[in-house]
């Protein structure tokens, strides 16, 4: 067993080419939340706008040397099915200037909000970097994966959780 958000679930360890990861099943519902965008002057990064459609929140920041390698397979597989799943980005406990220079040094192109003090991850229960949840469309944590993603193993994530 594994504590996730203060809710005991079944969980599993393992370890893929981009590194050590840990998936949780899911449990309860994603507290909507609300972030100014990481680009000044872009609309607010906001959850609860996103109810009605599977969402993959991702938590990242500029000084994760994992997050910098599974950023890429990120805006890849969003590019595939951004139409039928919403992906946003959190930017943890970073700077503003870094986020927004790493997320354009990754390519990545979806929507990230801003959280200088970590207190969306908080909400969620974060207990490290990268931190990846699937979200279904009524609001239900479905999945966490505390550890990077591989496009495929991201695409198999998404595949599996939110089929066509």
């Amino acid at each position: 067993m594994a504590v996730a958000g203060g809710v005991a679930t079944a969980g599993f360890l393992s370890r893929s080419p981009s590194g050590l990861r840990l998936t949780v099943e899911g449990g309860g519902t994603a507290e909507a939340f609300r972030l100014p965008n990481l680009v000044e002057g872009q609309p607010d990064v906001d959850l609860a706008h996103l109810r009605g459609r599977p969402v993959v929140v991702n938590f990242w920041a500029s000084w994760c040397i994992p997050c910098r390698k599974e950023m890429p397979a990120f805006e890849a597989v969003y590019e595939r099915v951004g139409g039928r799943v919403a992906f946003l980005g959190v930017n943890h406990q970073d700077s503003r200037q870094l986020g927004l220079q790493f997320a354009a040094a990754t390519g990545v192109r979806y929507p990230s909000g801003y959280d200088p003090d970590g207190n969306v991850a908080a909400s969620f229960g974060l207990v490290g970097l990268p931190t990846t949840i699937f979200i279904s469309p009524a609001g239900k944590i479905l999945e966490r994966r505390i550890g990077p993603f591989t496009e495929h193993d991201l695409q198999a994530t998404i595949d599996r959780l939110f089929p066509a």
